[in-house]
């Protein structure tokens, strides 16, 4: 296995882990009936962009790994 594709492991099984949380968030969200229509929008819409930012900041760190840039540190 490349030394790439490892490292493109973690982010990418952290990035599923915290979709499935999200989807659990939403429907769980759906299946409580008795929240205000606003409220249950919210529960609904909040988590939808995070797991948007969630998929673009995954893609962002892949391109940073397949760039050589493998350490967010040596920005700083």
């Amino acid at each position: 296995m490349k030394k790439q594709t490892k490292k493109l492991i973690a982010p990418i099984i952290i990035t599923i882990l915290i979709i499935c949380y999200f989807i659990f968030y939403i429907s769980l969200s759906l299946y409580l009936n008795e929240m205000p229509k606003l409220a249950s929008i919210l529960f609904i819409i909040v988590p939808i962009l995070l797991m948007i930012l969630s998929i673009y900041m995954l893609f962002e760190r892949i391109k940073e790994i397949k760039g050589g840039e493998e350490d967010d540190l040596s920005k700083y």
